[in-house]
């Protein structure tokens, strides 16, 4: 038999009093802490008044911390320096010792939701702390909203700012009175200001210095000045001006005799200018984005090892880019992407080629030489009066050709005075066919002389009841027409009036992009056919220089960005179907 020897014996009796203690336990721990931290001492009082503490001791309930506190903390007015916040255990201290603070002026420092407890990370919520250096705290408040001025988006924490200094400068060279940071949805609060009467000055501060710095820094501005005293409904639109310089962003050589130079924005004044010394014989072509801010610079003939390009805007100077050039025979032999003419992009293949469509190619290259021969089938049938013209140097239209009797002035004449070739892309496209385009070998040359081989491009046309379309009645109301802007400085109020004449319509899918746009210039009813089934809306740009595009604002001149507006009604698309929509401006409606 055997037996437990005396050790044995002990250990098994205390395994036994452990499992019994276990059991004993209650489970779960107790329940679970959801509550933020309280305030259970202030040194001084919140709301003090001649408040002379060199110093701010809060004490909780509970062990504290601070969670992205330089993001959170919002101190109003702004300090010149962020003071030193200390925590310990279940107190924090607000160092002030090299502080200097504004006298009569209430302060108010939030701390967002940066405040949590240590267990649970349970925050407390815009907790506030505020004190005044003079006999009142300071009660009035300036509340609205901030959005994108482009696409009405709401901006979050945007600075939006109080200055009493009237003069333009003080935006970009002092610090505000007060200021406070936009939420999620835009809206903003200033609390605890002076009566008074301020200019108010959003920015997207990316230093956060609480200065404006330009480009690429957004701003807005309210275009009257703001009465502390008076309630308003304040709604500012962000945007950002214009780079004051044209610059060079990045540059490439990717292929043979081709140089790619990206510019920060546009331009009309750009010229390209290759600062070789020895240009004999040598050809050069310039091709720009359609918003002007890319251009490629093609040569030819050009056999030396690197080539030095000056980019000028205007007569100014903006750069140079040099480059160690691929050579012609390199690029010929070459086992990877050797040199030659090539379609690099087309329909080929697309089993949903859109009724609407224009039929164009995209060649690596640009196009020298065209003779305009191309086959187009529409499944077996050959069609007439198919062409083929070059566009922007690189890209192959398929065209109509047809020839008509026109009155002088009404087209660009040719030699025959009597007759001239009318070109239109080609559209007369049948729904749910097959179609062919061959173009045959040498029809095209590029600028290297390269000929291009056989091109085919199959696709198949979609069926025409897959299409909805849209008929749109605009109506533009005379508050609209006549607008009158105006702008109070610090003695004057500027009042200016302009007429808008022109306005751009734009149709944007779910996504926002554009998939249609109009240019008018008053009431219009608008047909937009061939839509596919999606959910569309409609946006309004008043182009008030009626250049045809949006334009940004610029704060020194007091110009805001041209206003946009958009229809709150969602336009749901349906195959086979046509929405009929009217649309009446005002100029309250967003």
């Amino acid at each position: 038999m055997y037996r437990l020897k005396n050790y044995e014996y002990i250990l098994f009796l205390l395994s036994m009093l452990f499992a019994s203690c276990a059991q004993v336990v209650a489970p779960g721990g107790g329940p679970r802490d959801t509550y933020a931290p309280k305030v259970v001492k202030y040194r001084p009082d919140s709301a003090t008044t001649n408040f002379q503490s060199r110093s701010i001791e809060l004490t909780f309930d509970e062990y504290i911390q601070l969670k992205d506190i330089n993001n959170q903390l919002i101190i109003s007015p702004p300090l010149e320096k962020t003071p030193e916040i200390k925590v310990k255990n279940k107190t924090m201290i607000i160092d002030f010792e090299d502080q200097s603070l504004r006298a009569n002026t209430t302060y108010s420092i939030n701390f967002g939701n940066a405040l949590q407890d240590i267990n649970e990370n349970n925050s407390k919520e815009n907790f506030s702390y505020i004190f005044s250096t003079g006999n009142f705290i300071d009660s009035l408040k300036v509340v609205g909203k901030v959005q994108n001025a482009f696409d009405h988006k709401s901006e979050k924490g945007i600075y939006v700012m109080l200055y009493s200094d009237m003069s333009d400068s003080a935006v970009y060279k002092k610090l505000p009175e007060y200021f406070s940071k936009t939420a999620t949805d835009g809206s903003f609060r200033i609390n605890n200001v002076k009566e008074g009467t301020y200019r108010i000055v959003t920015l997207k501060d990316l230093n956060s210095n609480f200065k404006y710095d330009g480009d690429p820094e957004s701003i807005g501005f309210w275009d009257t000045l703001v009465k502390t005293s008076a309630k308003q409904n304040i709604s500012i639109n962000l945007f950002q001006e214009p780079a004051s310089k044209v610059f060079i962003k990045k540059y490439s050589h990717p292929s043979y005799g081709k140089i790619m130079i990206v510019l920060n924005q546009g331009s009309d004044s750009l010229r390209v200018t290759n600062l070789s010394n020895d240009k004999k014989g040598v050809q050069e072509f310039i091709e720009f984005s359609k918003n002007k801010d890319t251009l490629t610079y093609w040569v030819k003939n050009y056999d030396k090892d690197s080539l030095k390009l000056q980019v000028n805007n205007g007569n100014n100077i903006i750069g140079t880019v040099e480059f160690k050039m691929i050579k012609l025979e390199a690029a010929l032999k070459a086992k990877k992407n050797p040199l030659k003419l090539a379609v690099v992009n087309s329909p080929k293949g697309n089993q949903n080629f859109e009724l609407n469509s224009t039929l164009k190619l995209v060649f690596n290259n640009p196009i020298a030489d065209n003779t305009g021969a191309v086959q187009l089938k529409e499944d077996t049938t050959i069609l007439n009066n198919v062409k083929s013209v070059i566009e922007n140097q690189t890209d192959l239209i398929i065209i109509h050709s047809d020839t008509f009797n026109i009155t002088s002035g009404s087209l660009e004449l040719g030699k025959n005075t009597e007759k001239t070739t009318r070109i239109t892309p080609f559209t007369k496209w049948k729904e749910n066919t097959n179609y062919h385009l061959m173009i045959l070998p040498g029809t095209l040359t590029d600028i290297f002389g390269l000929k291009n081989d056989t091109i085919l491009v199959d696709f198949k046309t979609r069926e025409s009841k897959y299409y909805g379309s849209l008929n749109l009645t605009l109506s533009i109301s005379d508050s609209v027409k006549n607008k009158v802007q105006y702008f109070e400085g610090k003695n004057e109020t500027i009042i200016k009036t302009s007429s808008i004449s022109h306005y751009i319509i734009q149709l944007l899918d779910e996504k926002e992009n554009v998939v249609r746009e109009n240019v008018i210039d008053g009431n219009k009813t608008i047909q937009f056919e061939y839509l596919r089934p999606n959910k569309y809306s409609l946006k309004l740009i008043y182009d008030q220089n009626g250049n045809g595009k949006w334009d940004s604002g610029d704060y020194i001149k007091k110009k805001q960005a041209e206003k946009i507006i958009y229809n709150s009604e969602p336009i749901n698309i349906r195959s086979n179907w046509d929405a009929d929509i009217e649309w009446k401006v005002t100029g309250t409606n967003n």
